[in-house]
């Protein structure tokens, strides 16, 4: 990733994190909304436009290189073995999610049946595994980037497939959930790519907003799941087994 690229990422991060949006932005700047999205599609800011949205957000440009600065270096992915250590413990995996979601040791021991010994030993682990920087008095500094990310079809994302996705498109849940949609149709190349770079700009605003909600006090947060899935040239197993 280009340095600019990581300023315009982190330059996003900084306005969701004040609350603002990509119309406070075209207003400061005195463009229109389309050419503010266009400018962080582009990753074409000028620094006098960065330290402007900067102003906008109560920072200043050595604040927003200061944070891309300390992601270098950082964690983006775990091996796999290191994923399988997590997939095979419970315990081990239950820790990671917490402290990537920044749960402080007093929250995890409050939230799940851990007694503060065995913590004491899995957060001693999450440092071994370079997950965290274990600190004095249970307390820690994460050691991953912002870009992290589960390997593809490494063992925690198979372990979600096969353990947790079902679970999570129960059918009961299914229907009482209005979040819940499926759509299929047929579409052409260029639709399709279309909506598949919607969907990853989907995400990547989830785990953004993820990001900077983990800041608040745990009892002002609940945990949530985002499913995002499309696939191309697909049609049900039954469906094209009758296919001329």
């Amino acid at each position: 990733m280009s340095r600019n690229s990581d300023l315009t990422d982190a330059l996003k991060r900084m306005l969701k994190r004040a609350g603002l949006t990509y119309a406070d932005a075209a207003q400061h700047l005195e463009l229109s909304e389309a050419s503010v999205k266009r400018l962080f599609k582009d990753q074409s800011f000028s620094v006098q436009r960065m330290e402007q949205l900067c102003e906008l957000a109560q920072a200043d440009l050595l604040e927003l290189v200061r944070s891309v600065d300390d992601q270098k270096g950082r964690i983006q992915e775990l091996s796999e073995d290191q994923e399988a250590e997590l997939a095979a413990n419970l315990p081990l995996f239950i820790a990671a999610i917490c402290v990537l979601n920044r749960y402080r040791f007093e929250d995890v021991l409050a939230s799940y049946q851990i007694e503060a010994l065995e913590l004491q030993q899995l957060f001693t682990r999450l440092d071994r595994l370079g997950v965290i920087e274990l600190l004095p008095e249970n307390r820690y500094r994460l050691q991953v980037s912002r870009s992290f990310r589960w390997r593809k079809n490494g063992p925690i994302e198979r372990y979600f497939i096969g353990s947790v996705l079902s679970s999570f498109v129960d059918r009961k849940l299914v229907r009482t959930q209005d979040s819940f949609r499926f759509a299929w149709g047929t579409v052409s190349d260029s639709t399709a790519q279309r909506f598949i770079e919607r969907l990853r700009a989907v995400y990547d605003d989830f785990n953004d907003a993820a990001d900077a909600d983990a800041q608040l006090p745990l009892d002002q947060r609940t945990g949530a799941g985002l499913l995002l899935a499309f696939r191309n040239q697909w049609e049900p197993e039954d469906m094209r087994a009758l296919k001329k």
